[in-house]
């Protein structure tokens, strides 16, 4: 394990040196736009690790309450960089030729979603078919969660039409299911986890025993900016995926695991620790998009009506940034080579 851990770090000190010294020493600033959730670790690992810095990169990070909040703001090169949910709006902008593309992986399978339904219909509700004609709670309409939702019950002949939709925000979800507004709700981590142990509801599926491929959250850049100036989104993705594998090396329970907890709770990413003891969200540690995976997406948007206009699928994901630091790096090795948590590999 030392052998691994020594040769991983030797090959990104030379690779953030050979950034450093040559086309990137300038420091270049690079405006992000992020939504503040725990997948967003490795932007504030590569932050605080001085992992920017070092590749020649000025950061300048932006809060955004959602990625439709910011898709203009990336597509008119006021940020450089999105990170957020893979949402309608996103291929809306592609269809209407904004210069932007995905470039990266931000959350992918297992994503820690379950579908919950209330207590008192536990023996009504056994199966996804036992939805039908059901009140589901999803955050939007058009989210990347009504898709999830909906490629499940298709695995049972039914679609979200077959459901009693209702759209309602993550933090009503406790009154709303007390108050018995709904049946049942696709729910992210770590609200499934309150639900739980409240005993407000319980879960009925876990959607990664069933899709396997999702990809629901990305890093979206402006192509105009990566075009203009390659360096700098060569250097940045380098970065970003430094703090990515540390981020994962902390997820399988390596060494950098009370560092990188103590970077969620510093910077306010997760100050909770009965949360930070619960399994993290996945991403993938090479950063890889799967293009078959957005495609999809895409396709379930456009025929439900949230997407106007045709865009070729060619234009959906560059994985060329993310590709460039892995040639860099080297193949990801886990360190906890004991580690039997799935994802983030």
């Amino acid at each position: 394990m030392r052998a691994r851990s020594s040769s991983w770090v030797v090959a990104a000190a030379a690779a953030m040196c050979g950034f450093t010294a040559g086309e990137a020493a300038a420091q270049e600033k690079v405006r992000v736009g992020w939504v503040p959730a725990m997948v967003s670790t490795p932007l504030m690992i590569a932050r605080e690790k001085g992992y920017f810095k070092q590749a020649g990169i000025d950061l300048e990070l932006e809060s955004v309450t959602t990625a439709t909040d910011a898709m203009a703001h990336v597509g008119t090169n006021r940020m450089q960089v999105l990170e957020g949910g893979v949402q309608a709006n996103f291929f809306n902008a592609l269809a209407s030729r904004y210069p932007i593309v995905i470039a990266g992986d931000r959350a992918s399978t297992p994503l820690g979603h379950l579908v919950m339904i209330r207590p008192d219909l536990k023996d009504e509700i056994k199966g996804l078919k036992d939805l039908k004609g059901r009140t589901i709670s999803i955050a939007g309409a058009g989210s990347i969660i009504a898709y999830e939702m909906d490629r499940l019950l298709r695995t049972v002949g039914l679609t979200l039409a077959d459901t009693n939709i209702k759209v309602l925000p993550i933090p009503q979800l406790p009154v709303a299911f007390a108050n018995k507004v709904i049946d049942a709700a696709d729910v992210y981590a770590p609200m499934t986890h309150q639900l739980e142990q409240q005993k407000i509801a319980v879960r009925l599926v876990d959607p990664d025993d069933i899709l396997t491929d999702m990809v629901v959250a990305v890093s979206i850049i402006n192509t105009d900016w990566a075009r203009e100036k390659p360096a700098a989104a060569r250097a940045f993705f380098l970065a970003l995926m430094l703090g990515t594998r540390d981020y994962c090396q902390a997820y399988h329970g390596g060494r950098s695991r009370q560092e990188v907890i103590d970077i969620m709770m510093r910077t306010g990413i997760e100050k909770r620790l009965e949360i930070l003891a619960l399994p993290w969200p996945s991403r993938r540690a090479m950063g890889l998009v799967d293009p078959a995976a957005i495609a999809d997406v895409y396709d379930w948007y456009k025929a439900n009506g949230f997407v106007k206009g045709e865009v070729a699928r060619d234009r959906l994901v560059d994985n060329q940034y993310v590709a460039a630091a892995n040639a860099k790096l080297g193949p990801f090795v886990i360190e906890n080579a004991s580690s039997k948590v799935s994802g983030c590999r």
